[in-house]
């Protein structure tokens, strides 16, 4: 295969991270992280589709983006992706409305669970992983016909970002979130640590086929699910003294979605402020015990 060089134009940032005519999928997209990510594509010249179960909250966020100066668009979309049925149907949708094409997936939805350790009830568990991981395997795989349509392979593959969650790498529970809830996050870090695993199997399958798959992998963010916890405790935790922010998950998101990050997949980045290197500073000061 001929060698690929690039002109000084293609490194300039506008370039390099630009989304500019692309298509997107954003589950979860009303709200929290997942409108984030659905802020930053929209700023960025994308095309995003935010999917889930809240029309109203779904119609809100789609209005408020596309009010903004950037050159995309945010088209709402309510779904309930409960089955693979529902998955299916979503990923028929988008096909139907853009010529059978999708060049960006993001697995967002996801949920927690307010519960002690001891009381953790079986209905939970089906819950939370058919909608942290089985749903999120599911919709990718519906997807794969509109990703392979509209990657340009080797240089611009098309992109499954999954967005998981340091709770999925390193054991136990924030403090911050324990210290506010008195609840243990034990059945949500069980999810994210295998969707992380569903993500890099998918990618071993998919990048051959022009389709990166990666994980990003947030600390504790700046949304409305975190006015609940103790915010000076979760601080505490951050070895950059603060929580993360839209700027943080958006940087992250455009650098796997966009040209500049084209050769990358397979990969968990933690986006974390380094919440993980207090995590294991913590464990040998245990180990010493």
């Amino acid at each position: 295969m001929a060698r690929k060089m690039s002109s000084s134009d293609e490194l300039l940032s506008e370039n390099l991270f630009s989304l500019k005519g692309k298509i997107a999928l954003i589950t979860g997209g009303g709200s929290g992280i997942g409108k984030m990510i659905a802020k930053g594509f929209v700023q960025n010249g994308c095309r995003v589709y935010i999917a889930s179960r809240r029309k109203e909250l779904l119609k809100k966020t789609a209005e408020e983006l596309n009010c903004l100066r950037g050159s995309g668009e945010c088209i709402p979309i309510e779904v309930d992706l409960n089955s693979k049925a529902s998955c299916e149907r979503l990923a028929t949708e988008i096909g139907k409305g853009e010529n059978g094409k999708l060049d960006i997936l993001v697995n967002n939805s996801g949920m927690g669970l307010d519960t002690t350790l001891t009381d953790v009830p079986e209905i939970a568990w089906d819950k939370i992983l058919k909608l942290n991981v089985i749903s999120i395997f599911y919709l990718t795989i519906a997807c794969i016909p509109l990703l392979e349509k509209a990657s340009h392979k080797p240089y611009d593959p098309s992109r499954v970002i999954v967005i998981g969650s340091i709770s999925g790498i390193a054991e136990g529970d924030l403090r911050g979130i324990v210290e506010a809830t008195k609840v243990t996050s034990l059945p949500y870090n069980v999810s994210k640590a295998a969707v992380h695993n569903v993500a890099m199997n998918l990618a071993v399958n998919l990048t051959p086929r022009g389709i990166n798959v990666n994980v990003i992998a947030p600390g504790i963010m700046i949304t409305p699910m975190t006015n609940k916890l103790d915010i000076l405790s979760c601080i505490s935790e951050v070895p950059q003294g603060r929580l993360g922010n839209e700027m943080d998950m958006v940087g992250s998101a455009l650098y796997l979605a966009s040209r500049a990050g084209s050769w990358v997949s397979g990969v968990v980045i933690p986006v974390d402020g380094g919440t993980i290197l207090r995590n294991k500073e913590w464990s040998m000061f245990l180990a010493k015990l």
